[in-house]
């Protein structure tokens, strides 16, 4: 193998290393990190923007020491076939082609919000208690049996079990609100809690904001209001969201930051039993910083 070639191959290893850095320094100063990984994962992503840019300097400096020495390396002066890493083999160039095509892409298309596209694709997820329910599936699904219960002094009572407390908790001081806001930083939560106690939240006033998502199988007057739900980064991220009715759905169109308030029936869509806001009032609202929302670590302790 001449000098040259390993001169090629560690130089091109070198910039799609140092492209990776450039494009996460590049996300995190615009603020768009926040599209692609959860808060809690950013901090290991710019350390290995820190770790990309170690190993680009090392492979740079192996190159330049080969062709200022001009000597061969270990694996270049032995004779036998094995050191194959240094060939234009058409496996080599798939290789730098599957790191430098997303690269290319990832500097050119322009970074943006998962939207009612991408919600209709992966389906809108309006009954968010499902996944906690068959958590176990395989236990003798031990969630579905709730064996204490959370008694209201002037109310409803909230059955649950060891894996349901906590949402029974959020659901009990959820229902004593005159008016229920589903926040932020509890999202997910409320809705879940919501969802696992359909009749309990019948009749209750709710106030929430999220994007307008539709599907096909909806009513002309129907709609979903939600977000994004995201746990380690936008590939596993799942849209959540409440179905709601209105007089006036044209006027609110796909991807539109909206806040509903309104009363909570439940209804079936799709075969499933769902929640749904009779919509009293809709009103645009300003894109929140962060369009995702994430699972509350302090939920439950």
């Amino acid at each position: 193998m001449k000098i040259s070639s390993a001169f090629a191959h560690r130089t091109i290893r070198a910039a799609v290393l140092i492209a990776f850095v450039f494009f996460i320094v590049r996300i995190s100063r615009s603020d768009a990190l926040s599209y692609y990984v959860a808060p809690r994962m950013e901090l290991w992503v710019k350390g290995l923007a820190f770790g990309l840019y170690v190993l680009a300097m090392h492979q740079l400096y192996l190159a330049v020491r080969d062709v200022l020495s001009k000597k061969k390396t270990a694996a270049i002066t032995c004779a036998c076939s094995s050191h194959s890493h240094d060939q234009w083999k058409p496996s080599v160039i798939i290789m730098y082609a599957a790191l430098i095509v997303p690269l290319v892409l990832a500097f050119f298309i322009p970074d943006a919000v998962l939207g009612s596209q991408m919600a209709s694709k992966k389906g809108l997820n309006l009954t968010p208690s499902g996944i906690l329910l068959h958590s176990n599936s395989g236990d003798a699904a031990p969630n579905l049996i709730p064996n204490h219960k959370l008694q209201l002094d002037s109310g409803p009572s909230f059955p649950f079990n060891e894996y349901t407390r906590p949402y029974a908790k959020q659901a009990a001081d959820m229902y004593n609100q005159p008016l229920i806001s589903i926040n932020d930083d509890i999202y997910i939560e409320s809705l879940t809690s919501m969802d696992l106690y359909q009749e309990q939240f019948i009749g209750k006033k709710v106030q929430i904001s999220g994007y307008v998502y539709r599907l096909d199988s909806m009513n002309k007057n129907q709609f979903a209001v939600g977000r994004f739900a995201m746990r380690c980064c936008v590939a596993d991220s799942v849209p959540l969201a409440i179905l709601v009715e209105t007089d006036t759905p044209e006027q609110w169109p796909n991807d539109m930051y909206v806040v509903v308030l309104g009363t909570i029936k439940k209804r079936n869509f799709d075969g499933k039993s769902v929640l749904d806001i009779d919509a009293k009032s809709i009103d645009t609202q300003k894109v929140p910083t962060n369009p995702y929302v994430y699972g509350n670590p302090y939920f439950g302790n």
